[in-house]
């Protein structure tokens, strides 16, 4: 049977839309986790390395560099167990076996808060979207995730919108 754009989408793939992951907790960001942001970036902007300066710009102390908030949840391992497991719910997904081509097909961040050193934050995602559409690659499954990033006081801090598509893997000349 072939695929198309119009059949690949199952209903048991369309009733996916919607589906939550586990709540993770992302761990805490430590002032040597900013030193090596710094060092690889060479952004050395006061608000994320001192407190006095931070405090006289209106913030309660240090600010995490925002990319590096944005990049904690994708830094989490994977589980051993991988696909199928409950860490990530993209992974979870009833697609076809051999849609194991991924590709970045674009994403939206917004910070709605700032985020301070050693503030401890946690994760979930959601699936939003789930379409197919036919291209250069042939058939794609597009798989839209939102992830929300709260901090310890449940507050909404950072917001993704992450679309990823899957393509059948074709088979390389030797």
């Amino acid at each position: 049977m072939s695929e198309s754009a119009e059949t690949i989408i199952t209903d048991e793939l369309r009733r996916c839309v919607g589906r939550k992951g586990p709540v993770r907790t992302l761990g805490t960001l430590s002032a040597s986790d900013v030193r090596r942001y710094v060092d690889a970036t060479g952004d050395v902007n006061p608000l994320w390395l001192d407190d006095e300066f931070a405090r006289s710009a209106g913030y309660k102390g240090r600010l995490l560099p925002p990319i590096l908030v944005g990049w904690t949840p994708f830094s989490i391992k994977e589980p051993e167990e991988g696909r199928g497991s409950a860490f990530d719910v993209r992974r979870q997904l009833p697609v076809p076996a051999a849609y194991t081509n991924v590709r970045n097909a674009g994403s939206e961040t917004e910070w709605l808060k700032p985020v301070y050193l050693g503030e401890e934050l946690s994760c979930q995602s959601h699936i939003v979207d789930i379409t197919a559409r036919e291209g250069r690659m042939g058939v794609g499954i597009y798989v839209t995730q939102l992830e929300e990033v709260r901090n310890a006081e449940n507050e909404l801090v950072f917001t993704r919108r992450h679309t990823v598509a899957l393509f059948r893997e074709r088979k390389t000349r030797e």
